[in-house]
């Protein structure tokens, strides 16, 4: 039976610290910080967080060490939100993920730009210039009229 428990309980941390984080927290170099993945271990003793910054001119291990300062305000959202019986031990971590799908937009763009096929489209190139006569295969109306006399053998038969 699949539990549903955790992914429920990941998902409420994540909300209670990016409401913690955007609106209960005055420190400006946490300003446009966001949580953007929970993961918590089955014992639920350890919750790692996933952050990322957007215009923010704070290194990451900057925003790191200020987020790990500020783990004990944290722990106590969780409390008093009254959705655990312990309190999980934090770790955060850089979500770099939007860098790396910024380095692959970028080496596609430069991949399209190599290949760029363009030029060579036209729109007005008829595909019976391409094919050969022999590609095609003609029905003939003589071939039906074997099906007809295979449809009268069968009402005679049935007779």
């Amino acid at each position: 039976m699949k539990n549903y428990r955790l992914p429920r309980l990941q998902e409420e941390l994540k909300k209670i610290f990016n409401i913690t984080l955007s609106q209960k927290l005055n420190d400006p170099v946490l300003a446009w910080v966001t949580i953007t993945e929970v993961v918590l271990s089955k014992d639920l003793r350890y919750a790692k967080l996933y952050f990322s910054h957007y215009n923010n001119p704070a290194s990451h291990q900057e925003i790191r060490e200020r987020l790990t300062i500020t783990s004990g305000f944290f722990k106590k959202q969780i409390a008093g939100a009254h959705i655990m019986r312990t309190i999980p031990e934090l770790s955060f971590f850089y979500d770099d993920t939007e860098d790396r799908a910024a380095r692959v937009e970028s080496l596609l763009s430069s991949v399209k730009d190599d290949y760029d096929d363009d030029d060579d489209y036209d729109p007005d190139i008829d595909i019976d210039d391409y094919l050969d006569d022999d590609d095609y295969y003609d029905f003939d109306d003589d071939d039906d009229e074997d099906y007809d006399d295979f449809d009268e053998d069968d009402e005679d038969d049935d007779e």
